[in-house]
């Protein structure tokens, strides 16, 4: 992993549980317009996405 990547996953770990939620739409939204995914990807992205949900919903609150 880059330094670069490394930093943007710190940043995205302290953004609130509704920044995430955005942060995931718009990164969708703008992958889709590559028009290179298939129907696999897009149902992988969706359960890591709903799998990402749930692990905060259970996360102890700080």
């Amino acid at each position: 992993m880059t330094q670069a990547v490394a930093q943007i996953l710190k940043e995205v770990q302290q953004l609130s549980p509704a920044e995430r939620a955005e942060l995931r739409s718009q990164i969708l939204e703008r992958t889709a317009a590559s028009g290179d995914l298939t129907d696999e990807d897009f149902g992988s992205l969706t359960a890591a996405s709903f799998r990402a949900l749930d692990d905060e919903e259970t996360a102890p609150r700080a």
